[in-house]
């Protein structure tokens, strides 16, 4: 019967440390967490510039035309047709 209080004890034992541990994790962790949290929202705030930008360039494209009746494909040049 001894064994069952000895096994009894070195539970309690383990679930008090098992409490106290998580409490200290807790304690270091969360406010770690929400320092790690700011400094990613501020970093990311901070490299607003380097974040894609709408461009309003525009292109060359060339002289729009109609084509020319004799015009083929480029499947047609290459010997494609």
């Amino acid at each position: 019967m001894w064994i069952f209080w000895v096994i009894a004890l070195l539970l309690v034992v383990a679930a008090i440390g098992a409490i106290f541990a998580g409490g200290i994790f807790t304690i270091i962790a969360v406010p770690l967490g929400l320092v790690l949290a700011a400094l990613f929202v501020m970093n990311y705030i901070r490299r607003g510039d380097e974040a894609p930008q709408v461009v309003d360039k525009v292109e060359p494209t060339g002289t729009p035309r109609s084509s020319t009746s004799g015009a083929e494909t480029a499947n047609e040049r290459v010997g494609q047709s």
